[in-house]
C-alpha cells in the first residue's frame, strides 16, 4: 500500500514543505538584516545601564504619546517597533542602527529634523493629545550616548 494515497498522506507532506520553506526563508531573512551591533558584552551591558538610568524614562514618558507608547504594538508603521520590554528594546536599537551618529533614520536625527513629515515626535493631530519635544537638555543626554557609544564600537 503506498503510504502517500489516503486523506492525510499528501497533505502531510504539503505541510511539511510548506513549513521548511516558511522557516529558511525567516532564517535567510534575519541573515540579510544588517547589525550594527559591535560593542563587547561588558561595554553593551555598561550602556545599557547607562541607558535605563538616562534614556529610558524619556522614552517611556508621556504613556501612549511618548516613545515606545507610540512605537509598541500592533499598529506600529514605522520602522522603529518597540517592545516596552528595556532588556528587548535596547539591544534592538543597536542592532537595528537607531543610535548610529548623523544618519538619517537615527533616534537624534528624527528628533532634530525640521521636516514636520520627519520629526519626532510629529505634531499632534488631536490637541487631546500631548506629544511635547525633547529639551535641549535632555536632547544633549541623548547626543552624548551616541557619541560614547560609537567610540565604543569595534571599527
Amino acid at each position: 500500500m503506498n503510504r502517500w494515497r489516503g486523506p492525510f498522506g499528501w497533505g502531510l507532506f504539503v505541510v511539511g514543505i510548506s513549513t521548511l520553506l516558511i522557516f529558511s526563508q525567516l532564517e535567510s531573512k534575519a541573515q540579510q538584516e544588517p547589525n550594527f551591533d559591535r560593542l563587547s558584552a561588558e561595554d553593551r551591558q555598561a550602556l545599557q545601564k547607562r541607558f535605563a538610568k538616562e534614556l529610558w524614562p524619556l522614552l517611556t514618558r508621556h504613556e501612549r504619546d511618548g516613545c515606545v507608547g507610540c512605537h509598541a504594538g500592533a499598529k506600529t508603521v514605522s520602522a522603529l517597533r518597540m517592545t516596552g520590554d528595556i532588556d528587548k528594546d535596547f539591544p534592538m536599537l543597536i542592532k537595528q542602527g537607531f543610535f548610529i551618529p548623523d544618519d538619517a533614520g537615527s533616534l537624534l536625527a528624527r528628533m532634530l529634523d525640521k521636516d514636520p513629515k520627519r520629526i519626532m515626535p510629529p505634531p499632534a493631530k488631536d490637541p487631546k493629545f500631548k506629544r511635547p519635544h525633547w529639551t535641549e537638555k535632555e536632547l544633549a543626554l541623548l547626543r552624548a550616548f551616541v557619541v560614547d557609544l560609537d567610540k565604543k564600537q569595534k571599527k
